[in-house]
């Protein structure tokens, strides 16, 4: 027979583990984990059944848990939108700070007839909180919410003053006097001092360590949780609360661990699962109930809970309400901060214990706050599983994230020594939110070796599957035996109806005509999917500023917006500040395609260049070590389309060798995506409207003015030629090589028109790679919707989508045949799609 209270290992872990298994059980029923634990907590603790004892080993883990969750809340937090929400969270702390620190300090005062000290102390005690319902948010996805980010900014300001006032009132009590200053300002200094420290210290040591010193996963967990308790212990040796250390050392690491990865998820799973389930039973264990059934306290024990629970609820509840019209909250969104701003835990009690031997506190006070304690551990959870799930669907709604393929995304391995850096950099694209699994595929050629071969790739799919695993990311293996690699990757693509592929580059190319190398190079000729190549030579967590380059029109391609999106969520998740270069005519424009896309997270940087072409000497000056890049290019036939983008990633590559580089080529998609209706009456009719007349052959000027004048022949003034011939090189792309096209909106066209100018022999044009043989100039009225604009621009850039077509148009021998060779296959792709 095992006697009471539990002391033998076995038998304690055994009870403690029952009980963390029932509290997710009976959670399913509609009652918060944190309840259940905090109740299971009062009834096996040492005042009720007795099976458990608040010994040290108890204690110790209940710390860790507190200390944990602290760090978890710093680690989580969005630092983007803690940035942009200083204002509400410095707001919001004040309110949530002051209104319980008075009102509670006039309780003091006047119902309990406590001196000034004590009753100042009581009401630093009612203002300070825990994020003990937390993780309640995170499970719902609320941990970037601008409540969420708000509460927990205003949790670090409110548990320091609440620090200060417990340190200022405590040594003044223990010496006898009143208000000490130099407490008060030796405890500020070493906030600053601890905070300057670890906020510039620990994310440098962390990217050195993750960078170089980490060999596998194991020692990477180990080194985080070193790094906040050593934090943690680093603060209080300076006399202030760990929980600030633990809570900064979170925000430190912030930007080197991504959100979705694989140890966010090994960080957040042992927090979840043992150390918060344990500072929960441990808080439980300290409600004595004996205080509140009988004895000569109980009434005065009654009288100081209520007072303090209702002060707490209704000043806390006040500060939530009355700062939402400032910040712009909902009705949902104040009851969140209310909820997260509610619980009270270890650190309350120990501010209060300290109250009791410094003489300013009685017996009574300390009951009521463990009662305090533990309605407010219930409410808090209560509230914000109640509330969280509302604006979550609202979340949902709000934002409607395609689950048909848009977030799906394949990684190509070829290398096993790439294979982890793909498929994390592959996670990060991907995002958390993701329904799809991650697909991971290697194409293996056939032959005498063939047995061997796909061996080999199972190895490497094997190795990816597991590291995915590691972040709860299924994962769709899939091997090909094919001896044409890009085929088999663009079948891949198709099959898993992927948005984003995932290829690997070394930085070097077969020959001066290619991208990266052939494989890559006919992947993007075979696939419309939205390709990704990665020269990675960093963690993606250790990246400081992720530079994305936008060339001129890009943001006119279809597929641009899902580009925006993804790389705002990769830098969101990765922790990086991302900077956008592009040139200063397109900025706005790109601004705007970012702000259409963003979900959540700051806005980009948007830094204007003067022209493209200043793009690397720009890069030269502005790249630092720790920063990576995206160049935006786009597939030949595409309106963004240059020559120059063929060279670019080649040149970058050379002139920054320990770069991470990034090449993100958009998804292309069918005319009938892009259109309002797919191929209207009205898209028919901008069709009908090209006649062969409008063909001009056998262009000679040598000059762009008298080229685009030959273009328009009389069906425009001369002023619009002049227009189109002003145009800076940028704004007239060269979709093909060869093949010009330039646009401009005039007061003079009533509807869309396009003109053709072709020259057999090639004329010279600024800008072009070489002799142009094809020029289109498209003229459309001043107020045509964006939209349509862009349907235009990529019927037009369609017309020439091939080197075929362009030869056709080049040789013609007269205007109907070069108008045939435009129209013929694109009427038919647009009508059948």
């Amino acid at each position: 027979m095992l006697d009471l209270p539990l002391h033998e290992p076995v038998a304690v872990f055994t009870v403690v583990l029952l009980v963390l298994l029932a509290a997710p059980l009976i959670g399913r029923r509609g009652v918060p984990s944190a309840v259940v634990l905090l109740g299971a907590g009062i009834a096996l603790g040492p005042h009720a059944l007795g099976v458990l004892d608040r010994d040290p080993t108890m204690v110790l883990l209940g710390t860790v848990g507190l200390l944990y969750i602290m760090f978890l809340a710093g680690l989580e937090v969005d630092l983007h939108e803690l940035e942009e929400g200083k204002a509400r969270s410095l707001g919001f702390g004040s309110a949530t700070f002051l209104l319980p620190q008075l009102v509670g300090a006039g309780v003091g005062r006047v119902v309990f007839g406590m001196g000034w000290p004590g009753a100042i102390l009581l009401g630093s005690v009612i203002a300070s909180h825990t994020l003990l319902a937390y993780p309640a948010a995170a499970r719902l996805g609320l941990q970037k919410e601008r409540a969420t980010t708000t509460a927990v900014g205003a949790t670090i300001l409110t548990d320091t003053l609440a620090l200060l006032v417990l340190a200022v009132i405590a040594t003044g009590a223990r010496s006898g006097g009143g208000f000490d200053l130099g407490v008060l300002l030796r405890v500020v200094g070493s906030l600053l001092v601890v905070g300057g420290a670890v906020l510039w210290g620990l994310p440098r040591l962390g990217a050195w360590f993750f960078r170089t010193a980490a060999q596998d996963a194991t020692l990477e967990f180990v080194f985080v949780l070193t790094a906040v308790f050593v934090c943690a212990l680093g603060v209080e040796a300076l006399g202030v609360e760990p929980i600030i250390g633990a809570f900064l050392a979170g925000l430190a690491l912030n930007r080197l661990v991504p959100e979705g990865g694989p140890l966010m998820n090994r960080i957040g799973f042992v927090g979840n699962a043992l150390f918060v389930p344990f500072f929960l039973l441990a808080t439980g264990m300290l409600v004595d109930l004996d205080a509140f059934a009988g004895g000569p306290d109980a009434g005065r024990a009654w009288t100081v809970a209520l007072a303090m629970t209702a002060t707490l609820l209704v000043t806390k509840g006040a500060a939530a309400w009355l700062t939402r019209p400032a910040f712009g909250f909902s009705a949902d969104e104040a009851r969140l901060a209310f909820g997260l701003t509610v619980p009270q835990a270890a650190a309350t009690l120990a501010a209060v214990l300290i109250g009791v031997e410094v003489g300013l506190f009685d017996v009574a006070v300390l009951n009521g706050t463990i009662a305090m304690v533990f309605v407010t551990c219930v409410v808090g959870p209560v509230v914000v599983e109640r509330v969280g799930r509302r604006l979550a669907q609202a979340a949902a709604e709000r934002v409607p994230d395609a689950r048909d393929g848009r977030d799906r995304v394949l990684v190509s391995l070829a290398n096993p020594a790439t294979a982890e850096a793909l498929v994390d950099l592959a996670l990060l694209a991907r995002g958390p939110e993701a329904s799809a699994p991650l697909a991971v595929v290697t194409v293996v050629p056939g032959g005498p070796d063939q047995a061997a071969a796909v061996a080999s790739g199972e190895r490497t799919l094997s190795a990816a599957v597991v590291h995915a695993a590691g972040a709860e990311v299924p994962v769709l293996p899939i091997v090909r035996v094919e001896s044409n690699v890009a085929r088999a990757l663009a079948r891949a693509a198709a099959e898993t109806r992927s948005s984003l592929l995932v290829m690997g580059w070394d930085g070097s190319a077969a020959a001066e005509r290619v991208l990266f190398g052939s494989v890559p190079d006919r992947v993007l000729r075979e696939t419309p999917t939205a390709v990704l190549i990665a020269r990675e030579t960093r963690p993606p967590a250790t990246v400081g500023r992720l530079f994305v380059a936008v060339p001129p029109m890009a943001e006119l391609e279809p597929g641009f917006r899902s580009a925006a999106g993804m790389l705002l969520g990769l830098a969101s998740r990765s922790g990086a500040e991302l900077v956008v270069l592009t040139p200063a005519p397109y900025a706005d424009a790109v601004r705007e395609a970012f702000a259409r896309a963003r979900r959540g997270g700051a806005a980009p940087e948007v830094r204007p260049l003067d022209r493209w072409a200043d793009l690397p000497p720009t890069l030269d000056t502005a790249l630092r070590p720790t920063d990576a890049l995206v160049l935006v290019s786009a597939r030949q036939g595409a309106i963004a389309w240059r020559a120059s983008l063929d060279r670019l990633p080649r040149v970058l590559a050379r002139r920054h060798p320990d770069l991470s580089l990034f090449v993100l080529f958009p998804g292309q998609v069918p005319v009938s995506a892009i259109l309002p209706s797919g191929l209207t009456s009205g898209d028919r009719a901008f069709l009908d409207r090209l006649r062969p007349n409008a063909v001009r052959l056998g262009l000679r000027a040598d000059d762009p003015a008298g080229l685009f004048r030959q273009t328009l022949g009389d069906a425009f003034p001369e002023d619009v030629a002049a227009r189109l011939a002003a145009a800076p090189a940028d704004a007239r792309p060269e979709i093909r090589p060869g093949v010009v096209l330039s646009h401009v909106r005039s007061s003079r066209a009533d509807e869309p028109f396009l003109c053709v100018g072709v020259s057999r022999e090639g004329v010279a044009m600024p800008g072009a790679s070489g002799p142009v043989h094809v020029v289109l100039a498209l003229v459309v009225p001043e107020r045509v919707p964006s939209r349509r604009y862009l349907g235009w621009l990529a019927l037009v850039a369609r017309m020439l989508r091939d080197d075929a077509t362009v030869e056709a148009v080049r040789q013609a021998e007269a205007p109907g045949q070069a108008h045939a060779a435009l129209l013929g296959a694109l009427r038919t792709d647009a009508e059948a799609s």
